[in-house]
């Protein structure tokens, strides 16, 4: 009876509609299971590059992230060297220093 009604065509263009709203669905629910990461979370592990040396309190400013963050080491830190986020404390990050061969875009030896 459907079928006569809306002939052949519309029978098609409906179970594509259908399909595709079905697939919609699907990808909402995965969209919603994972945990979103931002901020400050995804910091550790990440690489950047000195740009203010050590001062007195043991801080520095080191790029990360396209931005310039306030950093503590245990070590002091120059102009230009790599450095690793290992923890983030509100504005300050701790940072430990890399070899001298990282390659400060990707993170990995040359």
């Amino acid at each position: 009876m459907l079928l006569v009604y809306f002939g052949a065509q519309s029978l098609w263009a409906l179970v594509l509609l259908a399909l595709i709203l079905a697939l919609a669905v699907v990808i909402a629910i995965q969209a919603h299971r994972s945990r979103a990461l931002g901020g400050n979370e995804e910091l550790p592990g990440m690489v950047g590059e000195v740009t203010e040396a050590t001062d007195a309190r043991g801080r520095a400013r080191a790029l990360v992230r396209g931005e310039v963050w306030q950093v503590r080491c245990t070590s002091p830190l120059s102009p230009g060297q790599a450095v690793r986020v290992i923890q983030a404390h509100d504005l300050l990050l701790i940072v430990e220093p890399l070899a001298d061969d990282v390659d400060v875009l990707s993170g990995e030896s040359s």
